[in-house]
């Protein structure tokens, strides 16, 4: 029956038949996934053979291998899927590239989420054209003068850095490469607990006063922006020091001392390449 689902944290319940607000009845469902976008592509291009990669259908052991090779076999017209697709795969047979919706990504809460944007766009359009017939690119976007998608168009590095380093640069808040970052990520079944979080707070605070002369800025505690994940409650805090020897000493600290009694709910993440 349908039903709906959350891949993060693994809830599931049935459709509701009428509006929790206003008690409307449910008219009709409509995702905004790679299933919904195989059902308009297949109503689009109904002679094609589609294939789908995304959680639901690889969940199975080599189900990912086995999708793969109708496509280098030549019995697959159109392939979509999720991120999963976008990157080692080589089809010289491969003409065209779509990318659905890139601002999904680039406007995430997190200060690498137009570095991400841009490693992924520019992936997944160096899937066309591998071959002699060349390819073409096309990119649904909402921000297309952003630096991260103006990068990716003409695959630069050099450009994508010469925007995005300035905004990571005092004075606005620094980040790395400027800044030292190491992550607290306190998980627990029970969300009391997860907020245990707000006493690991306050010891790299104390910490930062009477070992490091304050250069520690501790962000937090605050809920992590997936706040539960795989049936666990997440609570984060972020260290940031311009001294790398600084969070060097907190990591060993921690280790040494209160982390080593607390380490079973509590994940040390150096230098995160994610926040969420």
């Amino acid at each position: 029956p349908p039903a709906l689902r959350c891949h993060y944290c693994g809830h599931e319940e049935p459709v509701a038949p009428a509006c929790r607000v206003c008690s409307h009845e449910t008219q009709r469902m409509r995702g905004i996934g790679t299933q919904q976008l195989e059902h308009f592509i297949a109503l689009r291009f109904p002679e094609a053979r589609i294939a789908r990669m995304d959680l639901d259908t690889t969940s199975t052991k080599w189900a990912h291998h086995r999708i793969l090779e109708r496509v280098a076999r030549r019995e697959v017209d159109i392939l979509l899927g999720t991120q999963m697709i976008a990157k080692g795969l080589d089809f010289p047979g491969v003409t065209v590239v779509g990318v659905v919706d890139a601002d999904t990504g680039l406007h995430l809460p997190d200060f690498r989420a137009g570095e991400r944007t841009f490693q992924l766009v520019a992936q997944v359009a160096g899937r066309a054209g591998r071959g002699p017939k060349g390819g073409r690119v096309l990119v649904q976007t909402r921000a297309p003068e952003h630096h991260a998608i103006r990068a990716a168009q003409v695959h630069s590095v050099r450009d994508f850095a010469a925007a995005e380093l300035p905004l990571r640069a005092p004075p606005h808040p620094a980040y790395p490469p400027y800044t030292g970052l190491v992550r607290f990520v306190v998980a627990a079944e029970d969300p009391a607990a997860a907020e245990a979080a707000a006493g690991v707070a306050a010891w790299l605070r104390r910490v930062g006063a009477e070992q490091l002369e304050g250069v520690l800025t501790v962000l937090g505690p605050a809920p992590c922006r997936i706040p539960r994940l795989k049936g666990r409650w997440r609570w984060h805090v972020l260290v940031k020091a311009a001294e790398p020897r600084a969070i060097g000493h907190v990591v060993r600290a921690w280790g040494r001392g209160r982390g080593a009694r607390e380490a079973g709910g509590v994940v040390v993440d150096r230098d995160p390449v994610a926040l969420l």
